[in-house]
């Protein structure tokens, strides 16, 4: 067992269907039920129970295609609660902190997390260790999670995915302890497109290869496959051999844009609401923006016009360089602002806005031009601290930058949304309500 740990060992833990069991954690009624939560504006399903899975339901499918069968075959249907996910991701890294140091993980999405265990494998039974954490999850946020753990990250990631295919795992499979039997027979049964950073196209491709499988790609031709493919597939081979390729991420890099974007819950014609959206937009950006402490020089408006007849949107875009780096919200709400000015033409009507930062740069790095007026940035600093502390304490709706308007039509059509049960005071679960008596704020 020794030999296992003078290599490299990552772990990946994820959220069973991570959506669905957010709703479930407040909503009980759902469980042992079909449920799907749907996309921005209820477009295509997102999440699905496995009960859902059961019934063939695909992962993408646009709602309006299967609307009919499944609520006839008694499936829940959700709109997206973002809010709410965000909040019970927030609850699931803070967990994981209390169990590893930051440097040793690296969120990849919302509800999965890479964690690098060799030196943990050296003080505990990592694999005890893990699934006393599966088991520490589920009793404190009631959220079931799998882990997979190898020697490399693709291997935890398809560990992973042996976790969740098979029940003897009991949510935790370590593939190093595995014997080679059992492991060849596992690679055997599963799909090649299955393997991180396949895919469906390219397992197309590798099929002309006699590469149908996941043990076909590990035992194929690495060298051979890299000037067919690209390097990529080579480094994959690797991975999957037992040999890390991939590091992980330093969680501390800060990004180098922000985007925020959205389409629109029907398409809209009048410039005073699109202007609405990009307000929302822009505080969205900027609160990121003020989380990783940096400063934008450029800020990027795109409109998405509707094209008659077609599914496919048109895109106008117009960037504006900042006089200085900043992290005001009045200057970029204004810059974002003077942007839709330029690109709304009448008669023509838009069906979603986007705003990214970009020119991004460590607020700690900034020198301040010698012809900036000094007292006015500090005084405008203090200004945006006080703000930011605002909206952290009171909420992101306390206080709002720019004219509002009464009008929801650029927001997303949610009909099937749940409560905000975590974020929202008027939506928090009551003893003497039902779950869906309760009216969601406005």
């Amino acid at each position: 067992m020794d030999k296992l740990y003078h290599q490299e060992l990552f772990a990946l833990i994820d959220i069973n269907n991570c959506y669905v069991s957010c709703e479930r954690v407040f909503n009980p009624k759902l469980n042992d039920k079909p449920v799907v939560v749907l996309s921005n504006n209820d477009g295509c399903v997102i999440s699905r129970s496995n009960e859902a899975k059961a019934l063939n339901i695909s992962m993408a499918v646009p709602w309006h295609e299967i609307e009919r069968d499944a609520l006839k075959a008694g499936v829940q249907v959700l709109s997206s609660n973002y809010p709410l996910y965000a909040d019970m991701s927030r609850r699931f890294f803070e967990i994981l902190g209390e169990h590893f140091n930051d440097h040793d993980l690296e969120p990849y999405s919302i509800d999965e997390c890479f964690i690098r265990l060799t030196s943990y494998a050296q003080l505990f039974d990592i694999e005890q260790y893990c699934r006393e954490l599966v088991k520490k999850i589920a009793q404190w946020l009631g959220l079931p999670c799998c882990i997979g753990i190898g020697y490399s990250k693709t291997q935890a990631k398809l560990a992973n995915h042996f976790a969740k295919k098979r029940k003897s795992f009991n949510q935790v499979c370590f593939l190093p302890t595995l014997d080679l039997c059992s492991l060849e027979g596992l690679l055997l049964e599963t799909p090649v497109e299955e393997v991180w950073g396949i895919g469906r196209k390219i397992s197309k491709k590798l099929q002309h290869y006699a590469i149908h499988n996941s043990f076909d790609l590990t035992f194929a031709n690495e060298h051979y496959l890299s000037k067919e493919f690209s390097v990529l597939i080579a480094r994959t081979i690797r991975e999957l051999k037992g040999q890390s390729c991939i590091a992980l991420d330093d969680p501390t890099l800060p990004a180098k844009n922000i985007l925020s974007s959205r389409s629109f819950a029907k398409a809209l014609s009048q410039k005073e609401i699109i202007k609405q959206a990009m307000i929302f937009h822009v505080n969205r950006v900027h609160k990121r923006l003020m989380q990783q402490q940096q400063l934008c020089a450029c800020i990027h408006v795109s409109l998405y016009e509707k094209v008659p007849k077609s599914p496919h949107k048109k895109s106008h875009s117009h960037a504006i360089g900042l006089q200085y780096a900043s992290d005001d919200l009045l200057i970029l709400n204004k810059a974002a602002l003077q942007q839709i000015d330029v690109l709304f033409e009448e008669n023509k009507k838009y069906v979603k806005v986007a705003v990214m930062l970009s020119a991004l740069h460590p607020k700690s790095q900034h020198i301040d031009d010698l012809w900036q007026p000094i007292h006015l940035i500090q005084q405008r600093e203090e200004l945006m601290k006080t703000l930011y502390k605002m909206k952290h304490r009171y909420g992101s709706d306390c206080i709002q930058i720019g004219y509002q308007s009464s009008s929801t039509a650029w927001k997303m059509k949610q009909l099937h949304r749940s409560p905000r049960y975590t974020t929202c005071w008027n939506e928090m679960l009551t003893i003497d309500d039902s779950l869906f008596s309760q009216k969601p704020c406005k």
